[in-house]
């Protein structure tokens, strides 16, 4: 008898240990995203649009080491490579969530991401949660709820809708999402 797996639905998670003295300044990047939201650099103008509340993210170092990261330790630890595709920023005030929804262009699968990434750069703690949507053959509508920490990420298919619960702290919330390609 053999198995052979034609899907599979991944969920990686984790820290981002970087080695001691070379710690991702997530303060920069906090402020990056802050400062885009205070300009209202908004991804998408629209505001019937999902992404009307994700804003830009300029360029940084500790983005950089920290997007390095995430693309080493998925081709160390699974095998693969993860080409960087799009990423924005999200400030959830108290009380906020976020609406469900994935990554993928509909009618663009062929230029849509692979996956996605959801980084904590200064989360509250045990104040909000990333809510994964699947379906596991016949039992369909599950979900897997994972809380946002600090400087952990979590990483699933680009096509899994997602969502953020509501922020249960009295502080912001700040989220970076990474969109990846996979070669």
């Amino acid at each position: 008898m053999q198995k052979v797996v034609l899907s599979e639905i991944s969920l990686i998670h984790g820290p981002v240990a970087m080695p001691k003295g070379f710690e991702i300044d997530r303060d920069q990047i906090r402020n990056d995203i802050i400062e885009s939201y205070v300009k209202k650099n908004r991804i998408n103008n629209n505001p019937k649009a999902y992404s009307f509340d994700d804003y830009a993210v300029p360029f940084s170092q500790p983005l950089q080491w920290m997007q390095d990261y995430i693309r080493d330790h998925v081709r160390l630890e699974h095998g693969f490579t993860l080409v960087n595709k799009s990423m924005h920023g999200n400030v959830m005030h108290p009380k906020e969530k976020s609406w469900t929804r994935n990554q993928v262009e509909p009618v663009d699968l062929r230029n849509s991401p692979d996956y996605t990434v959801i980084y904590g750069v200064d989360v509250k703690e045990n104040s909000s949660e990333c809510i994964i949507e699947y379906d596991d053959n016949r039992r369909k509508n599950r979900t897997w709820h994972i809380p946002i920490k600090n400087n952990e990420f979590i990483m699933f298919p680009a096509t899994n809708k997602y969502s953020f619960s509501p922020n249960t702290s009295n502080g912001l919330n700040i989220i970076l999402t990474l969109n990846y390609e996979f070669i």
